[in-house]
């Protein structure tokens, strides 16, 4: 992949992932969604069921389109949805009604166009593209997910588990409407990218599951499934997950390798985990450094492991 910026004198300028041109059937499914929130709210389907989708400057009149019986089940009054959403680019509200999924309100304003992280050896940032529709796909799987394992009679357990299942029915959407994994990988990248500038984001850090859905998964298998459902029903049997133990070892090394205040590398500092940590980063190290820096600095860390899976770049 392109860079640019130099290395020089032993350290990495400020660096950038050039640009790739991307699907223009992609970006006309981005200009549709904008003209479609642009005319007000709407409602999609979800399964058997309908989410109602909400642009925040229309909420109140959105939330009134409810029917009575789900209104009545939404967690808050809606003064509060505002203040809720904050500076996120969309949020979603799943309601256990028989006929109305959930609400997804949206602020595509607040959307980035990068994503950037500074540390040791330098500044980068990754381009972020179609971040609306990736958005918008994301909280459907939420939606989704719920509905996938409802029918295995099944219940999400964890925030951290939501997330990843919602990145995982993105990743097919992906794989469906785009016929490509290069915005599949954007979101890997940038789930990596987050973890490492604050461990904060480890909720959120779905990098372990699309790791083996690279792996276990070809385009064109990820293609064959003609639903979420029956896509989850395949992936769910051959899913190894880690506990809480091991996600909150893996949080430890990243905040002692990435955070603020890092100094010198402790070899021995959770030895065990920094291999796997190594490989789960490779792609998105690779992506922001090139190969030779990011594998430079793998073995440098002690996290020079071998991606068992083929990465975009």
């Amino acid at each position: 992949m392109n860079l640019l910026g130099v290395i020089c004198a032993g350290v990495i300028a400020a660096t950038s992932v050039a640009v790739k041109p991307i699907n223009v059937d992609v970006v006309s499914l981005e200009q549709r969604l904008h003209k479609r929130l642009d005319n007000g709210f709407f409602w999609t389907d979800i399964a058997s069921k309908q989410a109602l989708v909400c642009p925040l400057k229309q909420l109140p009149l959105c939330l009134a389109q409810l029917p009575r019986s789900a209104n009545k089940l939404l967690p808050l009054p809606a003064e509060f949805y505002r203040e809720l959403l904050g500076r996120r680019g969309a949020m979603v509200l799943p309601v256990h009604h028989g006929d109305v999924a959930g609400i997804i309100l949206t602020d595509f304003n607040q959307l980035p166009s990068q994503q950037t992280i500074n540390w040791g050896v330098g500044h980068f940032s990754l381009p972020l593209k179609q971040q609306a529709i990736l958005t918008y796909w994301h909280e459907l799987g939420h939606l989704y997910a719920i509905d996938a394992l409802s029918s295995q009679g099944e219940v999400i357990q964890s925030q951290y588990q939501h997330e990843w299942l919602a990145d995982l029915y993105l990743l097919w959407r992906i794989a469906i409407e785009t016929n490509s994994l290069e915005l599949a990988w954007q979101q890997y990248h940038r789930r990596n990218i987050a973890m490492m500038n604050d461990s904060e984001f480890m909720s959120h850090w779905s990098v372990p599951v699309l790791a083996q859905v690279f792996e276990l998964y070809s385009l064109e298998q990820l293609r064959d499934f003609s639903s979420f459902n029956l896509f989850y029903a395949d992936v769910s049997k051959r899913l190894t997950l880690h506990d809480q133990d091991s996600l909150d070892e893996f949080s430890s090394l990243s905040q002692r390798t990435f955070g603020a205040g890092t100094v010198q590398p402790l070899p021995g500092y959770m030895y065990w985990r920094k291999p796997k940590l190594g490989q789960y980063l490779k792609p998105t190290l690779i992506a922001l450094m090139g190969q030779d820096e990011a594998t430079k600095w793998l073995a440098q860390q002690q996290m020079n492991a071998e991606a068992t899976f083929n990465y975009y770049d």
